[in-house]
């Protein structure tokens, strides 16, 4: 298997990533993807660990990152892009699941997103591709790829414990089992990632994003429930456990007009 592919640039690939990597994406996404076609307030009952502040400053954000659409009717639906993910998504399964396996019951969206933290720090993608291209490198040499002398440190340091990197007895840093094979993620990016983006961001996207702050009761119904749905999954997802009633009740899609 080839590790990287041969026509992929590391700084696209990076963008990519952080149009899909941020908190809650891959849930907004596929949450749509299973009711088609939603107002905010809609999928505010349909992922009620997310405050109302964060899903009203990440819809724009998903707009203007080609993910979302807004209808005149202001419900927002998937573009075509967002609805060809499913290489993606099943990618960063099959990597999360060989690689991060839990015994805790998790779903589909989460493990998605915690593969996706992983592999979204600036550098992380520009790193792996060096380390890629040679079996091992020394800090020094991974400085360049970097640019930031400053900063090579601490994005080492955090490829470490992110099991993507390993430091040798003799001050040498290799990739480790799990970084090669991060090589099919890659390859679906690489295969999907949509053009870049023109137009100007809106302000209010910029500002800081409201850290979100689960409770418990909200973090295991998260872990339970069945976001994932087929569509943007070529095949059935694995079975999760089921969400709550009270959970579940509040996941249908409301009917208005």
């Amino acid at each position: 298997m080839t590790f990287w592919p041969t026509d992929a640039d590391p700084g696209h690939l990076e963008q990519a990533l952080a149009r899909l990597s941020p908190r809650w994406t891959t849930w907004t996404l596929l949450t749509l993807q299973r009711h088609d076609h939603l107002r905010i307030s809609e999928l505010g009952h349909a992922l009620p660990w997310i405050s109302g502040t964060s899903l009203s400053q990440q819809m724009p954000r998903l707009q203007h990152h080609g993910l979302v659409d807004r209808t005149g009717r202001g419900q927002y639906q998937l573009t075509d892009a967002a609805r060809q993910l499913g290489p993606v998504y099943e990618a960063l399964t099959s990597w999360a699941r060989a690689h991060f396996p839990t015994d805790r019951p998790t779903a589909e969206a989460e493990r998605i997103e915690t593969a996706l933290a992983r592999l979204r720090p600036r550098d992380t993608t520009t790193v792996l591709h060096f380390l890629a291209q040679r079996p091992r490198a020394s800090f020094t040499e991974l400085q360049q790829p970097i640019g930031r002398p400053g900063s090579a440190y601490a994005r080492l340091q955090r490829m470490q414990a992110d099991a993507l990197l390993a430091r040798t007895g003799h001050g040498r840093y290799e990739l480790t089992e799990t970084g090669a094979a991060v090589g099919p993620v890659y390859e679906a990016l690489n295969t999907w990632s949509p053009g870049p983006t023109t137009a100007p961001a809106p302000a209010h996207i910029t500002a800081p994003v409201v850290q979100e702050t689960v409770s418990a009761r909200a973090t295991a119904a998260l872990r339970r429930t069945t976001t994932a749905v087929q569509g943007l999954f070529s095949h059935a997802p694995a079975s999760e456990s089921a969400i709550p009633a009270a959970w579940t009740a509040a996941s249908r899609p409301l009917h208005t007009r």
